[in-house]
């Protein structure tokens, strides 16, 4: 570390005199503000990256939970839309399978506009 007496040296004037105590003091303190305004600026950046790394983290484990809901939602849906277990379904409730020949397909009937 460097003395304090170097330290003023350094604002020594070509001349050969050394400038007043106090600017040297202002020069400190105004590098002094300078360096905390970097330091604050950049632990606020900092704390920004981890708050939006834990924010990014918790929708990540937030669209794993939705997958995996979704993943057994189709699951659910595809045994519960299955042909063998509608056919079962049917027959426990008494209906019985008709002849093609016996469907009839009926048309929406069209609202007449007033």
């Amino acid at each position: 570390m460097m003395s304090p007496a170097s330290v003023y040296r350094i604002f020594r004037r070509p001349d050969g005199e050394a400038p007043s105590v106090r600017l040297v003091v202002i020069v400190m303190i105004v590098t002094a503000l300078l360096l905390t305004g970097i330091g604050i600026i950049r632990v606020t950046r900092q704390h920004e990256v981890l708050r939006l790394g834990l924010r990014l983290s918790k929708q990540s484990e937030q669209v794993r939970k939705l997958r995996e809901a979704r993943r057994q939602l189709e699951l659910e849906h595809a045994t519960l839309t299955a042909p063998d277990r509608i056919r079962r379904l049917a027959v426990q409730l008494g209906m019985e399978p008709i002849a093609p020949d016996r469907i009839r397909v009926i048309g929406a009937r069209k609202v007449a506009s007033r």
